[in-house]
């Protein structure tokens, strides 16, 4: 019996990563996108290439039995069809881009119910967003036909997952003459949150079910996308295209580490961790960002600031949850000012003060006096010019006075 499952969004996570999984796990997956070259290829070819790549060495594989639908409204009909009869289900849209399918998502669920089939479905959310299944379960639940309400509380899980895989843009070289080809790190661990299964919880390959969950995706984004993000914002201010080359640089690689360190020490206060685990897993992400053959650059890391500096997400996040748990914060507003300064963003140009209120984090910072002294200090650094090093001093600088104000 064919095993069926649908991936709303074909872009680099869904056909770079999750379909590999549903893939090897046995499913037949169709996937659900607007781009509408992309659909047309999938239907015709019915497969395409993975090529892991990292720098010592690169191999290839090939995704088969899929399939696309054009996703755009006219076409609705046939997107409600597929999620009606899934095994398994996933979206990888994008944070932007969630609300946009919250009603067909409910309407391929009615047409679930309506048509008698009671079987439990679980939707991966891999949408780096914490809450992500609060958001969902809400959004969707607004569209759910009164009659099947209990039946989708009872029935339907979205599940919040920690996508760990690195995936850049693609390149015209990376795809080498194939549109589908996605060029990726061969990081292959998806973690998810074992408690919001609804049924049994399926097998899949490389899927590690876990609980607290809250605890990984914190993980993830405080410290993975935070560190990332942070190399991101300095390798711009040094002139770097990519973050391999920001990551070789030793005072751009003391900051970051320094920037992820404390983070660590947050969590592991919050979520009782092994502190020394954490460590490992920072000194992982550091080697892995120096994966020149992945060619990841420095502008698709950085850019959406107001996203990335909003009050939950990455920076302010993680200044939030070191503030409250009585860390050192000089690093992290440091790694604020680098983001303000970023010069890849539709807020590019715009004042610390006028970024950090377009993305309403302004008054988290602002209660801190010294904190927000920090920022600006750093922020005036950066736009005079000052080096990576000059900075990684005057910071040292400050953590010194810092630490003989608490002692």
């Amino acid at each position: 019996m064919n095993k069926n499952a649908v991936i709303y969004g074909g872009g680099n996570i869904g056909r770079g990563f999750i379909g590999q999984l549903f893939y090897e796990s046995g499913y037949e997956t169709v996937f659900i996108d607007v781009n509408k070259e992309l659909i047309t290829q999938l239907n015709e070819k019915k497969e395409y290439p993975i090529k892991f790549v990292d720098n010592k060495s690169s191999s290839e594989i090939i995704i088969k039995n899929v399939r696309g639908i054009d996703g755009s409204s006219e076409n609705i009909n046939e997107v409600t069809d597929v999620i009606s009869k899934a095994d398994i289900m996933a979206t990888s849209v994008g944070v932007n881009v969630l609300k946009f399918i919250m009603e067909p998502v409910a309407k391929g669920i009615n047409k679930r119910f309506a048509d008698g089939n009671y079987k439990p479905l679980n939707i991966l959310l891999c949408e780096n967003l914490i809450h992500s299944d609060k958001i969902m379960r809400d959004g969707v639940y607004e569209y759910i036909d009164y009659k099947f309400k209990s039946l989708y509380n009872e029935k339907i899980g979205f599940i919040e997952v920690s996508v760990g895989r690195m995936v850049p843009i693609q390149t015209d070289d990376m795809k080498a003459g194939n549109p589908l080809r996605i060029v990726t790190e061969n990081y292959r661990h998806l973690h998810v949150d074992k408690d919001a299964f609804k049924g049994e919880i399926p097998e899949i390959k490389d899927m590690i079910a876990y609980s607290p969950f809250e605890y990984l995706i914190e993980r993830k984004l405080y410290i993975h996308n935070m560190g990332h993000a942070v190399c991101a914002y300095l390798g711009d201010m040094a002139g770097y295209d990519y973050i391999w080359q920001a990551i070789e640089d030793p005072y751009i690689e003391m900051i970051t580490t320094k920037t992820m360190q404390r983070s660590a020490l947050a969590l592991s206060k919050i979520y009782h961790a092994n502190a020394a685990e954490l460590m490992e897993f920072i000194e992982n992400l550091i080697y892995r960002f120096a994966n020149k053959a992945l060619g990841d650059t420095v502008k698709r890391v950085g850019n959406d600031l107001k996203r990335k500096l909003s009050p939950n997400d990455r920076l302010i996040g993680v200044y939030r949850i070191c503030a409250q748990n009585s860390l050192p914060v000089n690093y992290i507003c440091l790694a604020i000012a680098a983001a303000v300064n970023f010069k890849g963003d539709k807020f590019s140009g715009y004042s610390a003060d006028g970024i950090l209120k377009e993305a309403g984090s302004y008054n988290i910072i602002a209660e801190n006096s010294n904190d927000f002294a920090l920022i600006t200090k750093y922020d005036k650094a950066i736009k005079s010019g000052l080096s990576a090093k000059g900075l990684l001093d005057i910071v040292k600088d400050d953590e010194n006075i810092i630490n003989s104000d608490i002692m």
